[in-house]
């Protein structure tokens, strides 16, 4: 019991005289507050989230409007007929020939022109140009269209496509305020830090079709 008493007392006299806890000097304080300006002014001048998604998006050929205008059109395609063409054309000669029965030498009067001494030679023709033009109309896809299912699976698409982007977007600038904020004292650390910047600008920047790297900042930058 003893024992107990006495560690108990020592417990209470260490926590007594304990250092109380730091507080930040106001050199610390002006520090922070320059590295939050910096940040501030860093992300000031990068794309925002709707440019990038925008950007994606106009990238990809999947822009709202656009979307909804596919719709439209699969939907009023029912209307709008298959025409089908075609063209034929056709060329033929006969001839009628008619030999004297009673005199057949008699008519071979020239030997040029009617070698065969035929008493009579009738030439007709056959030429034939025919074309034709036939609409055909599909009603049906007025009720459904199965490109409309395609249409629905754009829209899929785009949902996802701006959710990675978004994710990716904000991933980095996690990453932007960790380096400058509170960047690694650890060389090597510092060093995985930058490439995991680098290789989130370089995938957002071909997501957008080249537009993110211009704007977006290195840990190298002046900004």
């Amino acid at each position: 019991m003893k024992t107990s008493c006495f560690a108990l007392i020592l417990l209470l006299s260490a926590q007594a005289f304990a250092a109380p806890p730091q507080e930040k000097t106001p050199v610390d304080k002006a520090q922070k507050r320059r590295a939050f300006a910096k940040l501030r002014e860093i992300l000031k001048n990068e794309p925002t989230a709707k440019e990038v998604q925008a950007a994606t998006l106009r990238f990809y050929k999947l822009e709202p409007e656009r979307l909804e205008s596919m719709a439209s059109a699969a939907r009023l395609k029912g209307l709008i007929p298959e025409f089908e063409a075609g063209m034929d054309n056709s060329v033929g000669h006969s001839y009628t020939n008619t030999r004297d029965g009673l005199y057949p030498t008699l008519s071979n009067l020239d030997p040029i022109g009617n070698p065969e001494g035929y008493k009579e030679r009738v030439a007709g023709s056959s030429d034939q140009f025919l074309w034709r033009l036939r609409a055909v109309w599909s009603l049906d896809r007025l009720v459904f269209n199965a490109e409309s299912l395609d249409v629905k699976s754009l829209g899929s698409l785009q949902e996802n496509l701006v959710r990675e982007v978004t994710t990716m977007y904000f991933a980095r600038r996690r990453v932007i305020s960790s380096l400058v904020l509170s960047p690694p004292d650890d060389e090597e650390e510092l060093f995985y830090e930058q490439q995991r910047l680098e290789e989130l600008t370089a995938t957002l920047d071909a997501l957008t079709g080249g537009m993110f790297a211009q704007r977006a900042w290195h840990p190298d930058s002046d900004r």
